[in-house]
């Protein structure tokens, strides 16, 4: 008889840990970005009044147009958000499981909010930028902790447990 292979958490090094903690707080910055964006619709709507004022006479919206232009981006921003809380959800889950495309997908996504970000703070929107930050930093730590060595061996370890569980035994019967 054979002994049973370990748990997955008894595999879960305390960096992998770390890194679904910080992605559970992750997803509660990102759940706080649906809550203000969910009361910024008034502010859409006066930045968008304000850029339109700024414009030649001939290219500004129509009052339809303006408030169809704040509906579309005050959608788009509460969309994005819920998407950004399912997406720290996904990552925390399936990372905490040994999913190594979890880990990569982790990465670049941190990778392209850094760039997010760095392109806000240039772009002279610094408020959003000061506001991404916080995620920014989780999102780097958790980086850091994924690919940390003891986090590559939790990995491959549970890369080895599932070929290992879709390989097929030979049977006593065939024998």
């Amino acid at each position: 008889m054979s002994t049973p292979p370990p748990r997955l958490a008894q595999l879960r090094p305390r960096q992998v840990v770390s890194a679904t903690r910080l992605m559970y707080a992750g997803l509660l910055l990102a759940l706080v970005g649906v809550l203000v964006n969910a009361m910024s619709r008034d502010a859409i709507t006066t930045s968008l009044e304000h850029a339109n004022a700024d414009r030649s006479p001939a290219d500004r919206l129509t009052g339809d147009e303006l408030q169809h232009a704040a509906d579309l981006t005050y959608t788009a921003f509460i969309v994005l958000s819920a998407v950004a809380a399912l997406v720290w959800l996904v990552m925390a889950v399936t990372n905490s499981r040994g999913q190594g495309w979890a880990r990569i997908v982790a990465t670049v996504l941190a990778v392209l909010n850094l760039l997010l970000t760095i392109g806000m703070a240039t772009r002279g929107t610094t408020a959003g930028a000061l506001a991404q930050a916080p995620t920014v930093l989780v999102g780097a730590a958790v980086v850091w902790l994924l690919w940390q060595p003891p986090s590559t061996t939790f990995f491959d370890r549970c890369a080895a447990l599932r070929a290992a569980r879709r390989t097929p035994r030979p049977t006593q019967a065939g024998l």
